[in-house]
């Protein structure tokens, strides 16, 4: 026999803090030791809601309780009303019409990219002239391949995090997770330029060789439990990922 808890049964759900400087407490009660406070219209992760007075939430891997007075759904606040939630898998590109993929199809290169457990990703493909030429959604835990990639330098943009939605203005996509975001930009450099190699003599025949770049990443976030109103591990700013 298998038993579960109720927080474990629970359909996880995203809220908004629409009140400001909210305490978490390690107890469903005013009583209760405080955790840290979350700011207004920060977002976080209900996982129980047994107790209609109290919350649990969980917050970049923080958890504890808040008055429920002060959550609303993420559906029903106005900042996040035209926010699509997108139900992605791995590989999924979120049809951005302001990015438009490269390839080179004459170039059997890759890059090789794992994601650790503990967040879904989505990853930039960003050239040196930072322009977005590839992008793709990776769940937690999965590996996925960018292949035909030209010739160039190249660096990534990096968002980690949970409940992942599109926004799109004047054209122009947004993507957001909207629980636990951090945003990364990568400061390795991967040199996708071909470069070549000494010729051998194969009969009669010259033969040229060339040595084919691939890069095979590993990209993880953890997320701190210090306090729930310390918490900064972002390299970038939402803004620069979607610039």
């Amino acid at each position: 026999m298998i038993l579960l808890s109720s927080k474990m049964l629970l359909a996880q759900t995203t809220y908004v803090i629409n009140d400001t400087n909210v305490s978490v407490r390690d107890k469903p009660t005013l009583k209760g030791k405080i955790l840290g406070t979350i700011s207004i219209g920060e977002t976080v992760t209900v996982t129980d809601k047994n107790n209609l007075e109290w919350y649990y939430v969980s917050y970049f891997g923080n958890e504890g309780y808040i008055l429920s007075k002060y959550l609303l759904k993420l559906e029903d606040a106005e900042k996040y009303k035209d926010w699509e939630k997108q139900h992605a898998s791995t590989g999924d590109n979120p049809a951005c019409d302001n990015i438009s993929p490269q390839y080179n199809y004459d170039i059997d290169n890759e890059l090789s990219i794992k994601v650790g457990s503990s967040s879904d990703a989505v990853v930039k493909l960003m050239n040196s002239a930072d322009n977005c030429i590839r992008i793709a959604f990776i769940q937690a835990g999965d590996r996925y391949s960018m292949k035909n990639i030209p010739e160039g330098i190249y660096y990534l943009k990096i968002a980690y995090g949970k409940d992942f939605r599109k926004y799109t203005s004047n054209g122009k996509c947004i993507v957001k997770f909207m629980v636990d975001a951090v945003y990364k930009k990568s400061s390795q450099k991967l040199n996708y330029y071909n470069s070549k190699q000494p010729t051998t003599i194969e009969g009669d025949y010259e033969v040229s060789h060339w040595n084919v770049p691939s890069f095979d990443l590993e990209l993880n976030v953890e997320y701190t439990k210090d306090s729930f109103n310390t918490f900064q591990a972002s390299k970038t700013t939402e803004l620069d990922f979607n610039r």
